[in-house]
């Protein structure tokens, strides 16, 4: 990622402080603060100043700073001299600078994903399953309750003739 041109089009400044998750189309840059996961679709530049606390998932990384979370960025990751991460990587490439710190383990594969993650990696798919699993569950539900329905009595009501 050296030498070569980012398009940043999402920049939080240093100073900046966000608590919640925080989601970017296209790359950015992060000088400030974020307690939550971070979920950018580019690029994902970590100045010195920039602390995140939560996982990351982005299609690659540049570090300066710090991050205490797991990391995807199935392109490349890129940890400069200054940065400190504390968490796993999942990434296809990766560059460590000599005095950076690292706590944690590097899980690479061809797509920077591992194949017992990728279902983790889509939250909207894990909630597409889990409603689907619910729907099977009371159909399934319904259909024990019309199998085990009790069959309807028939009263016999007898009158008794009144005398008046």
């Amino acid at each position: 990622m050296k030498n070569q041109k980012l398009n940043i089009s999402t920049l939080l400044g240093k100073g900046s402080v966000v608590n919640g998750d925080f989601a970017a189309p296209g790359s950015a840059r992060i000088d400030g603060k974020i307690t939550g996961n971070v979920n950018v679709e580019g690029t994902l530049v970590i100045g010195t100043s920039g602390v995140i606390k939560g996982n990351v998932k982005c299609s690659g990384i540049i570090v300066g700073g710090d991050i205490e979370g797991n990391v995807i960025a199935p392109e490349r990751a890129e940890l400069a001299s200054t940065s400190r991460i504390i968490g796993d990587i999942h990434t296809g490439n990766i560059i460590i600078d000599e005095k950076a710190l690292f706590q944690g383990k590097i899980v690479m594969s061809e797509n920077g994903v591992p194949e017992r993650d990728r279902d983790k990696l889509s939250y909207k798919a894990k909630e597409r399953k889990d409603l689907k699993k619910a729907a099977s569950e009371v159909k399934d539900a319904l259909e024990d309750a019309r199998d085990n329905e009790p069959e309807p009595v028939e009263e016999n009501i007898v009158e008794a003739d009144s005398e008046e």
